[in-house]
């Protein structure tokens, strides 16, 4: 869906308050579509994201001309900041990631 376009493609990752949700805009109309919206996320505290433009095959070739990083103010309740520094490994509520028995 973004390969040979005559205009830049999107993308906004966000996680705020255990949901992760991903929006795109690849049509070139500076509208976002949604793309995943996965509600209990947790992840770990500590860690970082990560980005590549390596396709695998070598057979496209996308470049990553910029990254905007945000940190979020989201007020929370005791319980919720006593939960997110429990997590210790990333858990998706109701999904069995691979490896994680």
């Amino acid at each position: 869906m973004v390969r040979n376009l005559n205009h830049d493609t999107f993308l906004v990752i966000r996680y705020v308050k255990r949901r992760l949700t991903v929006l795109i805009d690849i049509d070139g109309k500076h509208e976002w579509r949604d793309c995943i919206d996965v509600p209990g996320v947790h992840l770990p505290r500590g860690y970082y994201f990560g980005t590549s433009s390596v396709t695998g095959d070598l057979s496209d070739n996308h470049d990553i001309i910029s990254l905007k990083l945000y940190q979020l103010t989201v007020e929370r309740t005791p319980e919720e900041e006593k939960k997110d520094r429990e997590v210790y490994l990333p858990v998706v509520d109701n999904l069995k990631l691979p490896g994680s028995e």
